[in-house]
């Protein structure tokens, strides 16, 4: 009786707490795409290295049911070029969710193409290890459940990102195998294969003392949404911008700004007209 139990519970919290899952969606990634993107490295070729941390706070009202409270994101990213050629790269990231918390190590490598004064072409891939810590008081009062509550899946990340000019255009896949944790032979958590594309075009003004960029970023996970924005850079110091997150109907503000020669520092803040949670990013970037 028990091992028919234990399944039917897993299945039936699994079916209505699962799919209600957020995964991480950062709002600043425009000249910082890699997280969304393995191929897509360090923006300004006169730095060798860098080292990110991210931070994400979704703040929810007590009484509102329609949104699930997530606890606050953390991502760590460190990207190194080895030369011209060649780069890799290692993250961390904290996510948590509602019957489980992950910790994800990514290690990735990248391949660069140029040619002409301004043509580029990356390819890269990298490899995902996640660490499932499972709540299974969270999942119903199962009093014999699996012994030890650490669950580790794997996947893979592959990317292309081209430059010409001011135009960026780059495609990514994440999740290629949709990797699972399986319990009894049922999926307890299921890695969705998710899809995104990213095209932009800068246009320098005034002496190159102003950059004005539209971009768009498509993606495509259980749903579908796209992002499109506008970028304002001034004077290769600060940048601001809007977008707007189509089927969310959610406004993204950005303010970005490089302190000194090597810190990067940014803050984003959104909200939506349909849901009524917001939330509030923060970056910070050190380059070398």
């Amino acid at each position: 009786m028990k091992t028919f139990i234990l399944p039917l519970l897993i299945f039936v919290s699994a079916s209505t707490g699962l799919y209600a899952q957020n995964t991480l969606r950062p709002n600043i990634y425009f000249q910082n795409m890699h997280y969304y993107n393995t191929a897509s490295g360090i923006e300004d070729t006169a730095f060798r290295a860098s080292f990110g941390g991210y931070a994400k706070y979704k703040y929810v009202h007590s009484d509102n049911d329609e949104v699930w409270a997530k606890p606050v994101n953390l991502y760590f990213n460190h990207i190194y070029n080895l030369d011209s050629k060649n780069s890799i790269s290692a993250s961390y990231l904290y996510d948590g969710y509602s019957f489980y918390n992950r910790n994800i190590i990514y290690l990735g490598y990248t391949r660069m193409f140029r040619w002409g004064k301004s043509s580029r072409l990356n390819l890269g891939a990298r490899t995902v290890i996640n660490f499932n810590a499972i709540n299974w008081n969270k999942l119903g009062q199962i009093s014999d459940h699996p012994t030890g509550k650490l669950r580790v899946n794997a996947d893979l990340d592959f990317g292309f990102q081209y430059q010409v000019k001011g135009l960026t255009f780059g495609l990514s896949a994440k999740n290629l195998f949709a990797s699972s944790v399986k319990v009894n032979g049922l999926e307890l958590i299921k890695d969705q294969r998710e899809i995104y594309g990213n095209l932009s075009y800068n246009f320098k003004l005034f002496r190159q003392k102003a950059e004005l960029t539209p971009f768009f970023l498509f993606y495509r996970e259980r749903n579908f949404n796209l992002d499109t924005g506008l970028n304002l850079g001034l004077f290769q110091k600060v940048d601001i911008s809007y977008a707007i997150r189509i089927l969310e109907l959610r406004n993204i503000f950005v303010l970005c700004g490089n302190i000194g020669k090597h810190f990067q520092a940014g803050a984003s803040f959104d909200y939506s007209i349909i849901f009524s949670d917001y939330n509030m990013d923060l970056l910070v970037v050190y380059r070398f």
